[in-house]
């Protein structure tokens, strides 16, 4: 197996997340859109100590966002 680029890597962990929302919210957890909501306020904090992975956290939260049926 190749080692797979950070680019690779961001995109793979961003499709885990729009995964992670649509199962938390089949069990009755949290509605994706809510999870993204969440996951914009943690973005936010981490962003404050780390802002690259402040933005990688905010555009996950914008994948799940986009996932969700309009």
């Amino acid at each position: 197996m190749t080692r797979p680029t950070p680019s690779t890597l961001a995109n793979a962990q961003g499709k885990f997340a729009v995964f992670l929302a649509a199962m938390l919210q089949r069990a009755g957890g949290p509605a994706a859109v809510e999870f993204a909501e969440l996951l914009d306020v943690f973005a936010l904090t981490v962003a404050e100590t780390d802002p690259d992975e402040g933005k990688l956290l905010a555009a996950w939260a914008d994948a799940v966002r986009a996932a969700q049926p309009h």
